[in-house]
């Protein structure tokens, strides 16, 4: 109950009431609505007035932000403070709750009961009542300040562990005599990659040479008229296959091939396999979208994301005895690290160490010559992983607005863009896909348009 130190003439003396005489404060309280709310009940009622005041006169109330499949606490209100129902918020009732956390004791004061008081009086307590909430923003605004400076403190402390960690992997003998015993690219998929340094370079240049070696040819012709594409007719030349599926599908194709080649056949490299060509392809459509030329070389990045990932499943199966210690691994850094030692471009290996800093670094913290190939990553990622059903709250956003800014994306949120721009480009490019991940696109595309008001739709995987 309220303190009795706090009353006066029996009636608690909210901050609220502060300049107003006995005989006012009497009045205050035969207007409004004394409630008591036990543990766990709700203090704002839908059936309630809005512009309606709740001083809280005893106990403490939580505010919960209500995330989807969750409930998130964002801020304790105690005895002294208030919480006030006005138009402007009540799109934002479903949003935020108000639950009592001990027995509480509040005094209601709607609209009505505010326009019955003394004009004098109403216009005190709105004075009262502005000066508490300048009072809670000074506090929010400290807490916030605090709240910076924790962490600047963390992501300072981070950045330097990413960046030790990479060096001590680089100069590690036994990592490096680990990375000796992984086989390399065959020499048709290194090619094809190495030729991605030449900025000047033609499809037409890559798609002759490629077509000299009977290796890469003997490849995509097989994989291209195998059920991995499920094509209505067999295609019986290169020049056609490269017509047909484009020479980015291609490409990855021979890369995603290489890789298979060398990597344990497993159902955990199958599904990391599977992932990566899908984040490829949307990858490859947002440099696309982007304006980037070199659509090829960021679907290149996004096939051989998780190359670390497959590289300790390969190391644990060579060396089972150290499996726990290779489970600690970074695979950013192996995977980089593997592919300089195959002699792929630079920018390649080192778009994949730093493929995780975006989930907790802004795009400040990364060399600008490739803030564009790890903004596309990150996004082509979170793509994915909204597509697979997870909602955009469960996935590392903090600096999704500042990466998108990279590209020039003017999409305001993760499904805005993958309803707007990613499904409808990769709609366009349908028949080139893999059954497969043709497959997961379509029934992803089924589910969002089922979540969805009304029944639009985007196009339509078949």
């Amino acid at each position: 109950m309220a303190s009795t130190s706090r009353k006066k003439g029996g009636y608690y003396r909210h901050p609220a009431f502060k300049g107003l005489s006995e005989k006012e404060l009497i009045s205050v309280y035969k207007l409004g609505s004394i409630n008591k709310i036990t543990p766990g009940g709700t203090l704002v009622k839908k059936k309630e007035a809005d512009q309606t005041i709740y001083l809280i006169l005893s106990g403490s109330v939580k505010l919960i932000i209500n995330l989807p499949g969750q409930g998130e606490e964002i801020a304790i209100l105690r005895q002294g403070d208030c919480v006030v129902e006005i138009d402007f918020i009540k799109q934002r009732r479903s949003a935020i709750s108000t639950v009592a956390s001990e027995p509480v004791t509040v005094l209601a004061l709607d609209e009505q009961s505010m326009n019955e008081l003394a004009s004098k009086s109403r216009l005190l307590i709105y004075q009262n009542l502005y000066n508490l909430t300048k009072q809670r923003i000074h506090r929010f605004i400290i807490k916030g300040a605090e709240l910076a400076g924790k962490n600047n403190y963390f992501v300072s402390r981070l950045r330097t562990f990413l960046r030790s960690k990479s060096d001590e992997y680089a100069g590690s003998e036994m990592i490096q005599k680990m990375l000796k015993s992984i086989p390399r690219l065959p020499m048709y998929a290194t090619k094809l990659a190495v030729m991605l340094r030449d900025e000047n370079i033609f499809t037409t240049d890559v798609v002759k040479l490629a077509s000299l070696d009977p290796s890469l040819v003997g490849i995509v012709m097989k994989t291209v008229n195998s059920p991995y594409y499920n094509l209505p007719n067999k295609v019986t030349d290169f020049q056609h296959a490269v017509l047909l599926l484009g020479f980015d599908q291609v490409y990855q194709l021979v890369i995603a091939d290489g890789v298979r080649n060398i990597m344990p056949s497993s159902p955990r490299f199958r599904e990391l396999q599977f992932h990566s060509a899908a984040v490829s392809f949307i990858g490859s459509e947002i440099s696309q979208l982007c304006g980037i030329k070199k659509t090829a070389m960021l679907g290149t990045i996004g096939l051989l994301h998780d190359i670390g990932k497959s590289v300790i499943l390969l190391l644990k199966k060579q060396h089972p005895k150290m499996s726990l210690l290779i489970d600690a691994m970074d695979d950013a850094s192996i995977g980089a690290l593997l592919l300089k030692r195959w002699g792929l471009p630079d920018v390649i290996c080192q778009s994949l160490r730093y493929q995780y800093y975006p989930d907790f670094l802004p795009p400040s913290d990364i060399p600008e010559e490739y803030q564009e190939n790890i903004a596309a990553l990150h996004i082509a990622h979170l793509c994915y992983e909204y597509l697979k059903g997870k909602d955009e709250i469960e996935l590392p956003v903090a600096f999704l607005g500042e990466y998108m800014h990279v590209l020039k994306l003017p999409e305001s949120s993760l499904p805005e863009l993958v309803r707007k721009k990613v499904l409808p480009a990769l709609n366009k490019k349908k028949k080139t896909f893999p059954e497969n991940v043709k497959q997961f696109f379509k029934e992803s595309e089924s589910r969002l348009i089922a979540l969805r008001s009304g029944d639009g739709s985007w196009g339509g995987f078949s």
